[in-house]
């Protein structure tokens, strides 16, 4: 091993491609950095060692031997599990942040710069820089080509005498000028950044033996277009958005970058489209994150948390986005100084803005206004305020002040408020409007959720829930959970018992209460073809997420809304007062009987008050079936028969409640005026004839029924395998039982409310 003359800066090239990773070409990039360096005027200043297969002990050990200026290390990042080195059989083996970070402060001496050329790299870096003047990582994936691009820019940069500084934003340009839309994942962190406090509480459990010691568990899917795969025991919910820190937001280029370059420009806005659940807030936040790091301030603002009464009245809508802005801020609320006077409340917010908000700070303000669709049903105050946002805008092309301001909106459904087009802001600004994953994205997200799938298996899935992220995230969360395995769950997915239930409710009964929605999506998804409607459905249904267009066409956006919708809107709603000419309507749906329990001892005991009692708790079931969003068919004396249209989910829950709230009232009334009930409950078919409910859905229940206990709820086995899933219930299995006037034994199931 020779030893550099003085006078050279070493490069010290570390490079490690395990055999159990997906193969890149380090040899390329170490050829091209060479040959920049010997091209270069001041290349001779520079001396380039390399170290392949590279083991940790081999990294600790090149660094002791060559004490290089210039630590650069290319292949493979696994995010917070560390980079991936390789053992003495060349497999992966993992050296976690904590051991890096102590690594490199024991060579602080003598290293200036270290380069994490792999994927996920960042949070490597930072634990770095708390000891190294600059180092260098990357924030998400990083495909070979454009690493390769960053480090030959870099050094060449470098070899041209210029600094680490610049030769950083040009080995970013040099991913420009390669058209790869990578360029803002490279990111440099210095060492002036930390304080030295920091730097030592960060350290002092760490010591360079753990780079030996760390364990290193498999890893199959680590590679250089992936992210590192998520414990399971950090696996997040697949509810609300997707966190900062979290490997499991899946970049859908150019559109970050498209983002991150507009929001530093001086008066810009960006605004954000897609139905819920598409990623529209986590965009949102990483905007408003990528501005902090710019040294921005930033304000995050959700209109679902203003109270309703603020959207019937201007100025009080005006007073409360300044005064959460100002909360958002951590600034001293002064509303009461700037709202006196008889100017309105848009000259007032403009006043508050321009001579506080926007005055208090030399920085930029990026305000990120997130669901600003409840506004819309507004159309008077929506045209106030979104008229507000367009003026300063306008502004913003002309006043210094106002250039400061950035704003970055946020929503689901179309804008069909009648705004003038040059006071609207939507149709200014970068407009973004999110897209499904696509098959390589989904498979990065396969990839990150630790599941070794093949490309049959992912299509299955695709072809099941499209590449909508939510739906995908649910499907890999429940697989990965060890929960359900992917056939099962295709087979569920489009049921009640699948994990979308409450998903495909949500869209259902937002359907139902719109009928000619409900008959264009029917239409829609009984075609095999694409089919053209009329534009406004077209537009609602797509702020829904339930189409997607094929030129002026639309077509369902997945699998699983065509199976769910077909069998949920295959006909128009059964309609009870149908004139007898017409054939019965069927329909599935969950059937409860609930009965009063020895009715008519009591009624022959006392018929008035036994009356009043019936009517007090009937009136309480209704109540309860309301909110369970039921449907009280037939009185029958002392009888309720109860319809929960394909939810036998919300029907056991109605059932549960009723039974508790009666029991909990018992406590508190007089023997005389306590009744009780039993309930059954059965998930079939009904049929709507003239003005009458028949089938065996209802008889069956009817006999569950009376298989209750008094203050019981007896279920059939048919809706106890839907709900046992989504409910946590205390239940006793009955066996199976012979029931008065139905063919073949039913296995029945008690509850215990």
């Amino acid at each position: 091993m020779s030893i550099p003359s003085e006078h050279k800066k070493i490069i010290l090239f570390l490079a490690a491609n395990p055999k159990n990773t997906t193969p890149v070409d380090l040899q390329k990039e170490a050829k091209e950095i060479a040959e920049g360096l010997q091209r270069s005027k001041k290349g001779d200043k520079f001396q380039l060692e390399q170290q392949w297969a590279v083991t940790p002990r081999e990294m600790q050990r090149a660094i002791l031997d060559y004490k290089p200026e210039i630590v650069h290390f290319s292949g493979h990042g696994a995010g917070e599990s560390g980079l991936a080195l390789e053992d003495e059989a060349g497999q992966i083996k993992l050296v976690n942040t904590k051991a890096l970070a102590a690594l490199f402060e024991a060579f602080k001496e003598y290293v200036e710069c270290v380069i994490l050329n792999a994927c996920y790299s960042e949070v490597q870096a930072e634990a770095i820089a708390r000891h190294i003047p600059y180092v260098i990582g990357m924030k998400q994936t990083v495909g070979d080509k454009a690493a390769r691009e960053f480090a030959v820019g870099f050094y060449d940069t470098l070899a041209a005498g210029e600094s680490i500084e610049r030769a950083y934003k040009l080995g970013c340009v040099s991913i420009s000028m390669a058209d790869l839309p990578e360029e803002l994942t490279p990111v440099l962190k210095k060492k002036s950044d930390f304080s030295e406090l920091d730097a030592a509480g960060r350290s002092r459990d760490a010591s360079v033996s753990d780079i030996v010691e760390e364990s290193s568990p498999a890893l199959e899917n680590v590679r250089s277009i992936a992210a590192p795969p998520v414990s399971l025991l950090n696996l997040d919910n697949p509810e609300g958005s997707v966190s900062l820190d979290s490997p499991l937001y899946i970049d859908r280029p150019p559109i970050e970058s498209d983002c991150y370059q507009t929001i530093v420009k001086p008066g810009a806005l960006i605004r954000v489209k897609a139905p819920r659940q598409m990623g529209k807030t986590s965009l949102v936040q990483r905007i408003l994150y990528h501005a902090k790091e710019e040294g921005y301030q930033t304000a995050y603002l959700n209109f679902q948390w203003a109270d309703g009464s603020f959207l019937t009245h201007l100025d009080e809508l005006l007073q409360w986005f300044c005064g959460e802005i100002t909360n958002e801020l951590n600034l001293e609320d002064r509303l009461g100084e700037y709202w006196k006077g008889v100017l309105g409340s848009k000259n007032k917010t403009t006043k508050y803005f321009q001579r506080y908000l926007l005055s208090d700070s030399d920085r930029p303000l990026v305000l990120g206004l997130d669901e600003v669709d409840r506004i819309f049903q507004h159309s008077e105050i929506a045209t106030d305020f979104f008229g507000l946002l367009r003026a300063w805008h306008e502004r913003g092309k002309n006043e210094e002040i106002w250039k400061k301001l950035r704003l970055v909106i946020s929503h689901s459904q179309e804008v069909y408020i009648p705004l003038n087009i040059n006071q609207s802001p939507f149709n200014v600004g970068l407009p973004i409007e999110l897209p499904e994953l696509n098959q390589r994205q989904v498979t990065d997200l396969v990839n990150r959720h630790q599941l070794n799938w093949s490309n049959q298996e992912i299509c299955d899935l695709m072809e099941m829930v499209g590449g909508h992220p939510y739906l995908v995230r649910v499907a890999l969360y429940q697989v990965a959970r060890g929960r359900i395995n992917l056939d099962s769950l295709l087979k569920v997915a489009p049921t009640e018992e699948g994990p979308y239930y409450d998903h495909l409710r949500r869209h259902l009964v937002n359907l139902e209460t719109d009928v000619e929605l409900a008959a264009t999506i029917r239409e829609v998804i009984n075609s095999e073809l694409p089919v053209e409607i009329h534009t406004g459905e077209a537009f609602k249904l797509r702020s829904m997420g339930l189409i997607k267009f094929q030129g002026n066409a639309v077509i369902p956006l997945c699998g699983l809304y065509r199976q769910y919708f077909s069998h949920r809107l295959a006909s128009p709603p059964a309609n009870i007062s149908a004139q007898p000419s017409l054939p019965p309507e069927s329909q599935l749906a969950a059937i409860m009987f609930s009965d009063v329990v020895n009715s008519t001892a009591l009624s022959v005991a006392n018929q008035k008050l036994t009356l009043e009692l019936v009517n007090r708790d009937f009136n309480i079931i209704r109540g309860i079936c309301a909110k369970h969003q039921g449907k009280v068919l037939k009185e029958m004396g002392d009888g309720l028969l109860i319809c929960f249209p394909e939810s036998a989910v919300k029907a056991v829950a109605c059932a549960l409640e009723i039974q508790r709230s009666f029991a909990e009232a018992a406590t508190t009334l007089p023997p005389s005026h306590i009744l009780q009930h039993r309930i059954g409950i059965h998930l079939g078919e009904i049929f709507f004839f003239n003005n009458d409910i028949r089938g065996t859905g209802v008889n069956l229940a009817a006999r569950l029924e009376g298989k209750a206990e008094p203050g019981g709820i007896c279920i059939s086995e048919t809706v106890y395998q839907v709900v046992k899933t989504h409910l946590d219930l205390n239940v006793i299995d009955l066996g199976m039982q012979q029931l008065k006037g139905i063919p073949e034994p039913v296995r029945l199931y008690k509850l215990i409310p």
